[in-house]
């Protein structure tokens, strides 16, 4: 992409080159065929959603101040291992650390829970994997639509806890947000993370 020098002229474009370049570092393609040229971009949505998940969890979580999750920092895809050998790789969307120690573990997923068969039995797993590699007692699922109240699972044996929420993401940004706000509460207060209630 060409490097463009902003002065008095062209400052207020700014905004819409960085925007131009994230577009097209994400996947733009140019369709050549017939007579008509056309160009557009692809968004990895998963990606999109992990990342507002992301962000968004992180504000709501330092607004608290002396709160544990206030001193520390929330990861996107820090790699970590299930077995002993370091063989079996595990990649986490979300684990928020104070130090050395894994407080949460947490995965977004762009998928809508609501349907027939919606619900992954496989995404469970997954989580009880992480919680495991971590030490932790659980962790949550964030799915990007579904089920309107949040459902957790008890793991047989393992003393493990699953949350699984959603966001609507149909609604308001504002409404949105606020959903964000009602996840970092329940997760301060629950069984899914080493934070004491």
């Amino acid at each position: 992409m060409p490097t463009v020098t902003f002065g008095r002229l062209n400052d207020h474009y700014q905004g819409a080159i960085a925007l131009s370049r994230l577009i097209l570092r994400h996947g733009a393609f140019e369709s050549k065929r017939g007579d008509m040229r056309a160009t557009g971009f692809l968004m990895d949505m998963n990606v999109v959603f992990q990342e507002f998940v992301t962000t968004a969890l992180r504000e709501e979580l330092r607004d608290a101040p002396g709160d544990l999750f206030s001193e520390s920092e929330l990861k996107r895809k820090r790699p970590l291992s299930l077995d002993e050998e370091s063989i079996i790789g595990l990649e986490p969307d979300l684990t928020w650390w104070r130090g050395g120690e894994c407080l949460w573990v947490g995965d977004a997923k762009y998928k809508n829970l609501e349907g027939p068969g919606a619900r992954k039995p496989a995404d469970l797993y997954q989580m009880l994997a992480y919680a495991t590699a971590l030490d932790l007692p659980g962790g949550t699922l964030i799915y990007a639509k579904g089920e309107a109240e949040p459902r957790n699972y008890r793991v047989k044996h393992a003393g493990k806890r699953l949350s699984v929420t959603s966001l609507d993401i149909s609604r308001p940004l504002e409404e949105v947000l606020e959903q964000v706000r009602d996840i970092a509460r329940r997760l301060k207060s629950s069984g899914e993370s080493r934070v004491p209630a």
